[in-house]
């Protein structure tokens, strides 16, 4: 499955962030999953790793739950260690 990295630049505080990861997976599609986020509290600012047969599937749950997002990036996931991109 496509995985794609969301930057979201939002003063969410870590309880605010632990309640929409509660609350999201009720409101995603079967086929795009939340997988990780990296937050950088003191910047407001949260990398998240998600999964979606496409970048317009992202969005969409974005703009249908109103949770603001900068930017979504399609990527690779490169093993370092192996020297070689992960399906």
């Amino acid at each position: 499955m496509p995985r794609f990295i969301v930057i979201h630049s939002m003063p969410y505080n870590e309880e605010q962030i632990m309640a929409t990861a509660k609350n999201m997976p009720n409101q995603l599609p079967s086929d795009v999953s939340w997988n990780l986020s990296y937050c950088a509290f003191d910047d407001s600012r949260f990398f998240c790793e998600w999964e979606a047969p496409n970048k317009d599937a992202v969005e969409r749950v974005f703009k249908s739950t109103q949770v603001p997002y900068d930017a979504v990036y399609p990527v690779r996931l490169l093993d370092v260690n192996k020297a070689e991109f992960r399906e």
